[in-house]
């Protein structure tokens, strides 16, 4: 009897090869015996009763928004109220559930596959389609459409109710769509869309200062956000504009399109909301930009209305309606934000280096950060290059909007934020969520990816994960470009055609190990991973302390002191053997490796001689032999201590305990290297950068500084690794 990859029995009856046959209105030939029920395979402990939950929705409403229960939010989901927030933080020692199989009855398989537009034609059916139809072999869509003559139209799709540049008129979004001759023959496809804010020439890209003095409060205690100021006026356009006027850019479809059309998915890109050939004005990763391209899916599906260039309704009648995106960095942010309005007919996305929550993209622990790329970037900076529509101007109104939400004097988690953060929404996607991200990102931080992932956990929403070794981009394709585009064959396949095939007997999670080799996991972060404790043990003289498991309880009470220094870079902190302007620590070398894989978190007791200051760290592997490698930083303000939506002031030379993560990450720990903690203020790179000068004190003794390792294996895994030590 055949095995799963995580050597569960099951038992299926497969065509090898499956056709369409008619078309939209042919019969889905397909034959699924299932051994047992749900029931009977929950009994047997393949499945935990949140899967079987996941089941029954697929089964008994196929095609329908899963509710967001009201009760259950991620980890990473900030709990919002306009009263208080509370700083949440990855729990990487939570037991991850090895994901089973969405494994559907006969019954329940053909219900799904109706709901996809695939039912029997009923009497008095209307002329069968002449067209080529789709063909699958091994749950795989076949190339039948390359060497078709492939359509190409535009259409603007009008946002009603929408009117984010003022003028008077609905906002219309531009969608270039691509789709083979046989779709004018009959044939209905599914889409696959693309959506970005790329497809133009915008302004420039703006840089907010760096180099200015922290947020204060004047006194200990919590402090109201300074006023603002009346909101400037900003007149209205003088007339309306439909963006029809020409010339209109060919948008490029690039390797997916060449993929996937030839295969049976009609390709549609849309220009976001105040970009290229659209009107509106971008929001800033707002509901506004969603809720438009929602819209255009609307449109697929006959709920709302499209014009071409010369004012003519179009109508959207070659296709299924259920639809895919993909992406990657803003233009994989899209479709996470579109899925999280519960667009039923959106049943996958696939989210490349892709931003879950606005607020962690350009803010950590309360401080603002920038990207490796772009010193001083925030949502203002987007705002600015992405307007590429004629008539910028009429932007000016939501450019000032952007700048006051973003608050980058007191970095505050407030209202606007919220509204960009899409986790307490997760629960509303219709359908799967494959995730693609960089270990080594230092533009869209792995924290994005880590607590989407977690929130897909826990609303039940089939996903997986791979993450790779690079940084910013589409690595899988590039490195890894068989498997990858063999999984999204099968992905789109699956979701969209409503063809059943193996894509969810695929591991949880796929990482690209230091070797190169993309390794299966049952679940992200790997499973056995578990939080274990070091604590500091000081050098007295800023040169190394140590990081053992033993807690320092003996002696007298010890405090050290480093000074901040913006104009020194981290990478000279993690290789000075004595500095006055930071604190390393390291622990003995390790007999065997270690597996890192989630959240390394740090709790502090710490003093300043200033009211206001950075505290950074960061995680440092010290390999036998050459330069120490940097794995994962954090950055946090102090000031958000009791919470990220509040700023409260420090008393200069005052004890108060801080604690924070640090950027996850999954890494292997060579034979031989020394871990390292390395704590630090301002960050050239990825902080503000105030005047030196400001003095921390950092108390280690009696355990009131640790920092928290999630090691797959915990602290007996360390421990054997350091020799027992």
């Amino acid at each position: 009897m055949p095995r799963d990859l995580r050597g569960r029995d099951f038992d299926r009856c497969r065509t090898p090869s499956v056709e369409i046959e008619g078309g939209l209105a042919g019969s889905f030939v397909y034959n699924i015996r299932s051994p047992k029920s749900p029931t009977e395979r929950l009994r047997g402990g393949h499945l935990g009763h949140r899967r079987l939950r996941g089941l029954r929705r697929l089964a008994a409403s196929a095609g329908n928004p899963p509710a967001s229960p009201a009760s259950r939010r991620s980890r990473h989901v900030m709990p919002y109220s306009p009263k208080e927030l509370v700083t949440m933080h990855l729990h990487v020692h939570r037991p991850r559930r090895s994901r089973s199989r969405n494994w559907l009855s006969g019954t329940a398989a053909l219900a799904l596959v109706a709901s996809l537009g695939f039912a029997s034609p009923a009497a008095g059916a209307p002329q069968q389609p002449t067209g080529q139809r789709p063909v699958f072999e091994n749950g795989r869509a076949q190339p039948v459409y390359a060497g078709e003559e492939i359509i190409t139209q535009n259409v603007w799709v009008e946002v009603k109710d929408m009117d984010t540049d003022r003028d008077g008129a609905d906002d219309r979004i531009r969608v270039q769509i691509r789709r083979p001759a046989s779709t004018d023959q009959g044939v209905q496809l599914p889409i696959i869309m693309q959506a970005s804010p790329y497809w133009g020439e915008g302004g420039e890209f703006l840089n907010n200062d760096v180099e200015v003095p922290l947020y204060a409060p004047k006194r200990p205690g919590y402090a109201k956000p300074p006023d603002p100021g009346p909101f400037p006026y900003f007149p209205r356009p003088e007339k309306p504009y439909d963006g029809t006027e020409p010339p209109h850019q060919t948008i490029n479809g690039g390797t997916y399109q060449n993929e996937f059309l030839q295969r049976g998915f009609i390709f549609a890109h849309a220009q976001m909301l105040g970009t290229g050939s659209s009107t509106g004005c971008p929001t800033g990763g707002g509901p506004d930009e969603h809720n438009s391209l929602k819209a255009v899916i609307d449109w697929f599906n006959g709920r709302a209305d499209a014009y071409d260039i010369d004012g003519n309704r179009v109508k959207a009648d070659w296709t299924t309606g259920k639809v895919g995106m993909i992406g990657t960095s803003y233009d994989g942010t899209l479709p996470i934000g579109v899925a999280t309005t519960g667009v039923k007919e959106l049943r996958a996305i696939v989210p490349i280096a892709a931003i879950s929550s606005y607020y962690d993209y350009r803010r950590m622990n309360g401080a603002p950060i920038s990207t490796n790329t772009n010193v001083g970037g925030d949502q203002n900076s987007n705002h600015n290059s992405n307007l590429s529509r004629k008539y910028p101007e009429v932007c000016d109104y939501t450019k000032e909007q952007v700048r006051r939400g973003q608050d980058r004097l007191t970095g505050e988690y407030n209202e606007w934020w919220h509204e960009r953060n899409y986790l307490p929404n997760i629960g509303k996607i219709a359908g799967g969520v494959l995730v693609q991200h960089g270990l080594n990102d230092q533009n869209v931080k792995l924290r994005n990816a880590a607590q989407l992932v977690d929130a897909l956990e826990e609303n039940d929403i089939p996903h997986q994960v791979w993450l790779h070794q690079g940084g910013h981009g589409d690595r899988a394709l590039s490195n890894n470009r068989a498997a990858w585009l063999d999984l999204l064959n099968r992905w789109w396949t699956y979701w969209l055609h409503g063809v059943q095939n193996d894509v969810l007997d695929e591991p949880a999670a796929v990482v690209e190990r230091e070797d190169g080799t993309w390794t299966p996991y049952d679940s992200w972060p790997a499973p056995g991973s578990a939080s274990t404790p070091l604590f500091l043990g000081a050098s007295g003289d800023n040169t190394t302390g140590k990081l053992s498991l033993t807690r320092n309880v003996k002696g007298k009470p010890v405090t050290e002191s480093f000074t901040d220094d913006m104009t020194i870079d981290a990478t000279t902190f993690a290789s000075a053997e004595q500095s006055p302007n930071r604190l390393a620590y390291r622990t003995a070398p390790l007999t065997k490796p270690v597996h890192l894989s989630g959240t390394v978190h740090l709790s502090t007791r710490m003093s300043i001689d200033a009211r206001a200051a950075i505290v950074s760290a960061m995680l440092v592997e010290y390999p036998k032999s050459g330069n120490p490698k940097i794995i994962a930083r954090g950055w946090s303000d102090p000031l958000k201590r009791f919470g990220l939506d509040r700023s409260y002031g420090i008393k200069p030379g005052a004890p108060f305990e801080h604690d924070f993560d640090l950027q996850p990450h999954d890494y292997v720990f060579s034979e031989g290297s020394q871990i390292g903690l390395v704590v630090y203020s301002s960050d050239r790179v990825f902080t503000l950068r105030p005047p030196p000068g400001t003095k921390l004190n950092l108390y280690t003794h009696h355990s009131q500084t640790r920092v928290d390792l999630p090691i797959v294996g915990g602290a007996s895994a360390l421990r054997s690794a350091l020799g027992g030590r």
